[in-house]
């Protein structure tokens, strides 16, 4: 978890701080260099700035690392609609031949028990 959130947070601060930059850039080219537009200039690098990092601290956090996929797991838990053991439960689903992995996925065997559980939802 920790390593996650060190990446996280490191692409985040670079995704931010390249996007930032840029878009502060961009504005300086379209409305130039003079005095008279620095404040306004000043403020919107400030602004784009920090929209940037959030932003990139958000895709750094929850897309490219495995922070984000965790807490949904977490709160699909918490809320009973996944077991808290979940690795415990999928194993014993494969071993009692309910399931079958197929590279990285879990697959049911049977398509008469899949339909089965999709027509009869738990509340």
């Amino acid at each position: 978890m920790r390593d996650d959130l060190a990446y996280g947070l490191a692409v985040g601060l670079i995704l931010g701080l390249v996007l930032g930059l840029s878009g502060w850039l961009v504005d300086r080219l379209i409305w130039g260099f003079s005095s008279g537009l620095a404040f306004k200039l000043a403020l919107a690098l400030v602004f784009k700035l920090a929209f940037a990092l959030v932003f990139g601290m958000v895709v750094g956090l929850y897309w490219l690392s495995g922070a984000g996929r965790r807490y949904l797991v977490f709160l699909l838990c918490i809320r009973g609609r996944l077991p808290w053991r979940l690795g415990t439960f999928l194993n014993w689903a494969y071993e009692a031949g309910l399931l079958r992995i197929s590279g990285v996925a879990y697959q049911f065997r049977h398509r008469e028990l899949q339909d089965w559980l999709a027509a009869h939802p738990t509340p």
